[in-house]
């Protein structure tokens, strides 16, 4: 990898989203997986995962997931286009127990709210969005969902709407966040939050990011709303991390997960670019030891350099050389010889 002065961006491999059919009436989506749990005899927990379009693809993620963790068998079910709004697209509370009767579930892992910031309509009003009466009527249809996943003793994993790119959306969708979370946590079920994991460090929306295996991938769509395949994968992987922590102790807690121990141990500053200009022109340029292979770098690609700089600093190995010299600005020793050893050679002493 070779990091020319001036100019510094990622190409980062990324999955395309698979498209999720869906019909408003039948099973939307089903499937399941399977594995080890250290006890044999143990049956596999039942998941039902019930959402919108961002939903459909967390469950998406689920269902990997759990193909590699624990044991699970993992249902989705999700529209596109639902909510809590516009029952008229489609009704999740007068839906739910036939979904609920058609199989037991242990556990439930709900999205939904991204299509929630609009008026709701009722037989004789018209509810503007995040008036006093509209919110009291969000609250009674989140009681209403709420109170028939009770009725068939399903615990309720219910998870914070992500960040999007637009401003001004996702402030609307913190409005209906904090109500969602309101609720649940009234009724003791588990509200999962997990903004911080897709934000940059100043809490503004992040695109980029360490995916599952701690890979930086690009994980959300152009649109700043959509995820790709690996950032179904992280979403899936920190909320099967909180059912399986939920399943040894039964409190209910907001989760939050902690910085990676890189972060976490070694503050950061600016730091310089590789590379220089030679006086006869060209560009001297290094490879760096203990970087991995999985940033590449290219010109050209549209990258703040902050992110840019966030991003490498993820994929450098801890305590190496390229570590100190991203993350704290230390330049290692130039060893003698090389073609950037400036260094004057060793006075000769007079005999």
């Amino acid at each position: 990898m070779k990091l020319a002065a001036g100019t510094l961006a990622f190409l980062l491999c990324f999955a395309v989203l698979p498209v999720l059919a869906q019909t408003a009436d039948g099973p939307l989506m089903g499937s399941q997986a399977t594995v080890e749990t250290g006890d044999e005899t143990a049956e596999p927990t039942q998941v039902l995962v019930l959402g919108d379009a961002i939903g459909g693809g967390l469950g998406a993620g689920l269902v990997r997931m759990a193909a590699g963790s624990v044991r699970f068998e993992v249902s989705i079910r999700f529209n596109e286009e639902s909510g809590l709004v516009r029952p008229d697209v489609y009704d999740w509370a007068a839906s739910l127990p036939k979904i609920l009767a058609t199989n037991r579930y242990d556990v439930a892992v709900v999205l939904l709210g991204t299509n929630d910031r609009q008026m709701i309509r009722t037989a004789n009003e018209r509810l503007a969005f995040n008036s006093p009466a509209w919110i009291d009527a969000y609250k009674a249809r989140m009681d209403g969902i709420l109170d028939r996943f009770a009725d068939a003793g399903v615990k309720v994993y219910w998870v914070a709407i992500p960040p999007v790119a637009d401003a001004r959306y996702d402030a609307d969708l913190k409005v209906i966040a904090a109500l969602q979370r309101e609720r649940i946590e009234a009724r003791g079920f588990a509200y999962l939050d997990f903004r911080a994991q897709f934000s940059n460090p100043d809490g503004s929306f992040a695109d980029i990011g360490p995916d599952e295996t701690g890979t930086v991938r690009k994980l959300r769509g152009k649109d700043g709303i959509s995820f790709f395949k690996a950032g179904n994968n992280k979403f899936a992987q920190l909320v099967l991390s909180s059912i399986q922590s939920g399943k040894r102790d039964r409190a209910t807690a907001r989760v939050t997960v902690a910085a990676p121990q890189s972060q976490m141990h070694e503050a950061e500053r600016s730091v310089p670019l590789f590379g220089q200009s030679l006086t006869l022109g060209g560009i001297l340029t290094f490879e760096p030891k203990d970087i991995h292979a999985d940033a590449l770098v290219v010109a050209g690609v549209g990258i703040k350099p902050s992110a840019a700089f966030q991003a490498i600093r993820n994929v450098t190995v801890d305590g190496s050389d390229a570590a100190k010299l991203l993350r704290r600005g230390e330049i290692a020793p130039v060893p003698k010889g090389r073609a950037d050893d400036f260094s004057l050679p060793p006075e000769i002493k007079a005999q």
